[in-house]
């Protein structure tokens, strides 16, 4: 398409605040590595499940788009975790490095070494809630995690360690877990903001705080960021984390995780990119894996989630598609190609003379026209009204039978099958287990819910 202005004279025209050297802290790194959780954390997501086909495929996708380190899974958990993560370790990788984890157990090191593992993930909450929990000391934790990271080493497995809560734990206490990882000789120590309770000034503080008290001298040491999405900073404290110094953020593919999910790869991905951070990845395959994930994950996308969503590149109003059609910069801050995506506009209630105009063009293919004006106006009132008039009782049933639909398939196990589950499992001691135990004051939803 022929716009009104070229690329050079419409950036030439923009002011680039982001370009500014000195709003940077000078630990701002030039690149970076992805270290991606999308089959570990993602998997957490409520009702997702996995096959190990299934985790082989998105794994592969996630080495050729160029991510450094994925974490596959938690061999300990069950037999068949353990089965696809040595399924996975035994598959050829260009790029990527495999991991998973492992509490600071003995057994659960065991089964990572039985899966072939070359490079574990130790972990352990470490906030003084966690330890109450628990029932163990901050004297206890440092002990142990000496002990288990010299216990992984001495079995020739590399380690790296995370400080789960470390959001929430003392200064003091977080400050001596990391030092005491470090001088295990730990590969990177990451902070893990899991209930997603800072924000991007916190953030700052505390990965300026680790590296001055922790990793000061160890610069062989990475630095990885692990956040959660509670109030919608995951993403912002990533980057935050990144721009003081945490050379291995941790993401997963469109932002899923447990609960409110995790920091999305593709917006940590394109904003470190945008501000001169290379990050090793495909850019141009970042949709098509966005695609991939979303398909086995049963999970569908809001359609204005940046980057890959239907959204994120559609335009309907008609002062904004005139705009973009002398130049895309108007309304757009990327190229959507970049992205493996392609611009689309919409027609509707808010399109204009340009839009229809576009249309004829895009959508029917006429090249050599000459409408009059009158005309486009004619249509564009039509295009207008066929929205306006559509039954909006036809679309508001539509979309309720999808969200009941969508609710079947993101239930989980219900509450009558897990009624069949105990059933089953008890047999005709039941009654006997019940009485026992307590009275069932209601019987469990026959609907399944």
């Amino acid at each position: 398409m022929n716009y009104r202005l070229n690329s050079k004279e419409a950036r030439d025209l923009l002011y680039n605040y982001n370009s500014i050297p000195e709003i940077f802290p000078k630990s701002k790194p030039k690149t970076i590595k992805i270290w991606d959780e999308t089959l570990r954390d993602g998997e957490q997501s409520p009702s997702v499940y996995l096959t190990k086909d299934e985790k082989i495929e998105i794994a592969k996708a996630l080495d050729q788009v160029g991510v450094e380190i994925i974490a596959v899974g938690f061999p300990a958990v069950s037999e068949s975790e353990f089965a696809t993560v040595k399924a996975l370790v035994g598959e050829n990788f260009d790029n990527s490095t495999i991991v998973a984890i492992a509490r600071p157990r003995e057994s659960d090191i065991d089964a990572c070494i039985k899966a072939d593992l070359n490079e574990i993930v130790l972990f352990m909450p470490i906030s003084e809630l966690m330890m109450n929990i628990l029932k163990t000391t901050p004297e206890e934790e440092l002990i142990l995690i000496d002990k288990m990271i010299h216990y992984a080493k001495d079995h020739g497995v590399r380690v790296n360690w995370v400080s789960e809560d470390a959001s929430r734990a003392h200064p003091e206490h977080l400050i001596n877990v990391y030092k005491t990882a470090i001088e295990a000789g730990v590969e990177r120590i990451v902070l893990s903001d899991t209930v997603g309770v800072l924000s991007p000034p916190s953030m700052a503080y505390l990965a300026d705080l680790v590296q001055s008290k922790a990793l000061k001298g160890h610069e062989n040491v990475g630095l990885g960021v692990h956040t959660h999405n509670d109030f919608g900073l995951a993403v912002a404290n990533t980057v935050e984390a990144v721009f003081h110094g945490a050379r291995f953020p941790h993401t997963c593919v469109n932002g899923y995780g447990e609960r409110a999910g995790n920091a999305a790869l593709e917006e940590v991905v394109m904003i470190l990119e945008r501000n001169n951070i290379n990050t090793g990845i495909k850019l141009e395959r970042l949709y098509e894996l966005s695609k991939l994930v979303e398909k086995h994950f049963c999970l569908p996308l809001s359609p204005h989630k940046p980057i890959v969503g239907e959204f994120a590149f559609s335009h309907e109003s008609g002062l904004h598609v005139n705009a973009i059609l002398s130049h895309p910069l108007s309304y757009e801050p990327i190229n959507p190609k970049i992205v493996g995506r392609n611009r689309k506009f919409y027609l509707g209630k808010l399109s204009g003379s340009g839009a229809i105009t576009n249309a004829l063009v895009e959508k029917l293919k006429l090249i050599d026209m000459n409408f009059p004006k009158e005309v486009v106006k004619d249509i564009v009132r039509e295009v207008k009204s066929k929205q306006e008039n559509a039954p909006k009782d036809q679309i508001r049933e539509s979309f309720q039978e999808i969200k009941g639909n969508l609710g079947k398939i993101t239930s989980g196990v219900s509450d009558k099958e897990f009624y069949e589950i105990v059933r089953e499992v008890s047999g005709d001691k039941f009654e006997k287990y019940v009485q026992n135990g307590g009275n069932r004051k209601t019987k469990p939803n026959e609907k399944g819910k």
